[in-house]
This record gives C-alpha cells, sequence and structure tokens, in this order.
C-alpha cells in the first residue's frame, strides 16, 4: 500500500456524507484528528480504523486497498451512510446491525413462500408470500398474506425487518395497516436435509377478537431472486392440511401440536 492510499480512500468516503464534520460526528471521532488521518500526518488505531470501516460498511482490510483497487470497490459496494439520528443509532445497536451481520444477511434476500397454520383457520395451512431485500444498507421484508376464497378474500400486509443472531436469523414484522399485530419470527438458516427451506417458531398476536398470544411452526421456503411474481402470488392462500399441492416435507412440520418427545415447544431441524 501506498503512503498516501488510506488518507485518499478517507477522503473518497466522506465525499459520501454531507461534510467531514457530519462523518466525523456519526462516527464520534474527533474532527482535529480525523484531519490528520486525512493528510497522512497520523494513522488511525485498529480500534479507530474498525470504527470507521463500521460506519462506512467496509471492512479495516478494504481501507487498505491501493487506491485505484478501492475506487473500484467503492463503484460496486457503496458506502452506507443513511442519515440516523440519535435513537435509531441505539436501535441498531441493540439489533446488532452492523456491517459483518449485513454481510451474513444479504445471503437470503429474495422471494419466499411463508406457511404456517393459523389459529383463526383450524385445519388449514396458510401459504403466504414474502419478499426479502435490502435497502439502505438493512435488510427488510415485505409479507403479503390471503385468507378466504374470492369474492370475499381479505389480504393483510406486514412490514418487517431481519436481524442476525449468531446461527439464527430473526424476523420482526408489523401489520402495515392498523399495525395491531406484530410477530417475532426465529429461524434455522438452512435445514440440514433441505437447504430451501428456514424452519422456525413465530410469536404474535392473532386478529382474533381476543387478541390472543399465539406461536406457531412457520417454514419459509426460498424461491429465488428473480422469479414470475404474478405466478408466484397466484399460489397464496389457504389450503386444506392434507392438500397435495403443499410439498409433504412442510405439510409434515407444521402443526402446531407438542410432541411427546418435547418439553418445549419447539421447531427442530
Amino acid at each position: 500500500m501506498a503512503a498516501d492510499d488510506l488518507p485518499e480512500n478517507l477522503k473518497l468516503l466522506c465525499s459520501y456524507s454531507r461534510s467531514v464534520s457530519e462523518a466525523c460526528r456519526r462516527m464520534r471521532l474527533n474532527r482535529q484528528q480525523f484531519n490528520k488521518y486525512l493528510v497522512g500526518q497520523s494513522r488511525p488505531s485498529l480500534q479507530t480504523l474498525r470504527r470507521i470501516a463500521d460506519h462506512f460498511g467496509l471492512e479495516e482490510s478494504e481501507l487498505l486497498l491501493n487506491h485505484a483497487a478501492f475506487r473500484r470497490l467503492v463503484a460496486i459496494k457503496r458506502p452506507v451512510t443513511g442519515s440516523l439520528n440519535a435513537l435509531s443509532e441505539r436501535v441498531r445497536d441493540i439489533l446488532l446491525l452492523t456491517p459483518p451481520s449485513l454481510e451474513r444477511l444479504r445471503e437470503h434476500t429474495g422471494f419466499y413462500y411463508n406457511y404456517f397454520c393459523p389459529a383463526e383457520y383450524p385445519g388449514r395451512i396458510l401459504r403466504g408470500f414474502i419478499h426479502v431485500f435490502e435497502d439502505g444498507g438493512f435488510i427488510f421484508s415485505r409479507n403479503m398474506e390471503r385468507y378466504g376464497s374470492d369474492p370475499f378474500r381479505s389480504t393483510r400486509k406486514y412490514n418487517g425487518i431481519f436481524v442476525h443472531s449468531g446461527e439464527r436469523v430473526l424476523m420482526f414484522e408489523r401489520e402495515a395497516t392498523v399495525g395491531k399485530m406484530v410477530w417475532l419470527t426465529i429461524l434455522y438458516p438452512h435445514d440440514r436435509d433441505q437447504p430451501s427451506l428456514l424452519p422456525g417458531l413465530t410469536l404474535g398476536v392473532t386478529s382474533m377478537s381476543s387478541r390472543d398470544i399465539a406461536c406457531y411452526r412457520v417454514i419459509l421456503q426460498y424461491l429465488g431472486r428473480h422469479i414470475e411474481l404474478k405466478a408466484a402470488l397466484r399460489q397464496c392462500g389457504l389450503y386444506d392440511l392434507d392438500d397435495e399441492r403443499i410439498d409433504p416435507a412442510i405439510r409434515g412440520r407444521l402443526r402446531n401440536e407438542a410432541r411427546p418427545s418435547e418439553p418445549d415447544f419447539a421447531m427442530r431441524i
């Protein structure tokens, strides 16, 4: 690495912020000390280098690339510099929404069918549709569920965010219209026997008038990142538990019954 590569790399990153002062404030770095990094008078410590990399959604080693390679990298992997106020920064810290966790979550972006047995419809399986996507350095989800049959079909939509926690993926969702229904889903990524399936448990508040708290076994079935959207949506809705249009490997794992061998209500792989 040439002596002036890091200062030039930092200058390029700062160009994605409104000002150097704003970048320093968001990184909680002293402006005068950061100026020394920009002109090559001083080198950041490993801890400071990590803080800079985390802020821009990069790895520490990437900051040390030669400037030509760094420009090519930044052209593809644009820095994460979304405007975060104090509250959103605190939420990000609580949820550990860091660049490394984002990198692990990226592999889960795409389209899914979402299967579970809703309490409002005993003996039925609901096949919903979820789009998982990246936006502004975060992984979000949009979930659509169709109930009933034409012309009395009702649709519920949810907005969510994905969080990585060790070997598990968490999806937090809130109903998009009224906002009273909230669900937390914890998934295994991936099923050992069927990598396209993400089994897990979901806990939340039902739509019934009693507003019951419910826990369901759930399975997400990965469809891909490029699909025929209208065809996939046509397959969404309620199915009987023995309906052969649903994969037997999915149907057999969705019943919300505690088995004799289980000390708790769980979804295991």
